[in-house]
């Protein structure tokens, strides 16, 4: 790896320079690390690959210089980040869809009487009823839920999310 260090620091110093040789042996150098890099965070073979795809194209675009003391390093921490923010977006957009979820709920309800709404919190399970009733009938955040009830943030979030979708369902029938 140092002899790779070496010649990465090489390479990415002749890609300022816009060597497109140069960025092609960047890419059979470390392509395969850096996809394993990226999917060990992503956890989705395609979308490991368009991060990838996507952190090549910025780093030829680049304007910077690349005198680093440590360039696979860098290069590790750019590509890493990338996957990072991909994931923080798709929880980000999950939110958003399950705030989405409840709008649609919320709408529903009021055509509904009270009774056909306790009637269908009712056919939920305990778990996710319970979790839905503690975040929207007495605004408990997620994280006051989750040491309320004493499970994972993660699965506090499902158990909400499934139970609104349940709850969606049984509204529009």
């Amino acid at each position: 790896m140092s002899d790779d260090k070496h010649q990465i620091g090489l390479l990415l110093s002749k890609i300022a320079l816009r060597d497109r040789e140069a960025f092609e042996a960047l890419y059979q150098l470390t392509s395969t690390r850096l996809f394993n890099l990226i999917y060990s965070v992503v956890k989705d073979e395609q979308i490991a690959a368009d991060l990838l795809q996507e952190g090549y194209i910025k780093l030829w675009y680049s304007k910077q210089d690349y005198v680093l003391d440590h360039p696979w390093a860098w290069l590790c921490q750019m590509m890493r980040n990338l996957a990072i923010d991909e994931v923080r977006k798709r929880t980000r957009c999950k939110e958003d869809q399950t705030l989405e979820l409840l709008d649609e709920i919320s709408q529903v309800a009021k055509c509904m009487t009270d009774s056909g709404l306790s009637y269908c919190l009712q056919t939920l399970a305990e778990e996710k009823r319970n979790a839905i009733v503690l975040a929207y009938q007495h605004g408990m955040s997620h994280q006051e839920i989750v040491q309320h009830v004493n499970t994972p943030l993660g699965t506090v979030k499902s158990w909400i999310r499934r139970g609104l979708q349940e709850l969606k369902r049984c509204l529009t029938q």
